[in-house]
């Protein structure tokens, strides 16, 4: 069993609930909220989190936005964005190279395998 741990922050419920499924199947153990401020409260509240998928557009605030705050909480986790816009997140990867990898949406189980693959997780 993958003792990794994952949060998943995205504003899409279907979104959150088929990732942490998926995830779980894979064998790591998976959280998820749907707001910053909830992200927050785990972030300082949990056991370092291993990865974290964070969408780019959340109801209250930008995801990109809470990147140091995470980095600070939990130095070796790795952050993935989630976004419907690929070429924004690109974009703001490569002004800042604050994530570690991107995913756009809709995405699949082979997609999640492979980003897990390069982020040996």
């Amino acid at each position: 069993m993958n003792e990794k741990r994952i949060l998943i922050l995205d504003d899409e419920e279907e979104i959150c609930f088929l990732l942490a499924t998926l995830l779980s199947q894979m064998g790591y153990q998976t959280d998820y909220v749907h707001t910053i401020d909830d992200g927050v409260r785990k972030i300082y509240s949990e056991q370092p989190f291993d990865l974290v998928f964070l969408d780019l557009n959340l109801p209250d605030g930008l995801g990109h936005h809470i990147i140091p705050l995470i980095k600070d909480q939990h130095q070796q986790a790795k952050i993935v964005m989630i976004s419907a816009h690929g070429s924004i997140l690109e974009q703001i990867r490569n002004q800042s190279r604050q994530f570690d990898h991107f995913i756009t949406k809709p995405f699949n189980r082979e997609n999640i395998s492979q980003i897990l693959s390069e982020l040996n997780l």
